[in-house]
């Protein structure tokens, strides 16, 4: 008859349904960007305590926006919607110098 003491640390036959207690937790290789746009790859904890001293990151730098972003972003404020996301793929089409200008005749 099985109770509920036996196992390890009494969680039953199979413990915590598979999961070890108190094991440690292994150290996953990822990642790390730079100010400038480099990225490192942090095998060991010592490599990602290295670059971190060093101004690494873990989120990659920003994009930076492009001449049609601007140029429609200020046109249409409040955030994103379907006039200014079809306003932004004009744009792109004919260029950010040419978008805007009314037609001359």
């Amino acid at each position: 008859m099985r109770t509920k003491g036996t196992g390890p640390q009494g969680l039953g036959i199979k413990g915590n349904n598979g999961y070890h207690i108190g094991s440690p937790a292994k150290f996953k290789a990822h990642k790390m960007y730079g100010k400038d746009g480099e990225v490192e790859t942090a095998k060991t904890k010592e490599k990602h305590l290295s670059l971190k001293d060093e101004g690494y990151g873990h989120s990659s730098p920003a994009k930076k926006k492009d001449a049609c972003y601007t140029k429609v972003a200020s046109r249409y404020k409040g955030g994103n919607s379907a006039y200014r996301s079809g306003a932004m793929v004009k744009c792109r089409k004919v260029g950010a110098a040419n978008w805007g200008n009314s037609s001359k005749k």
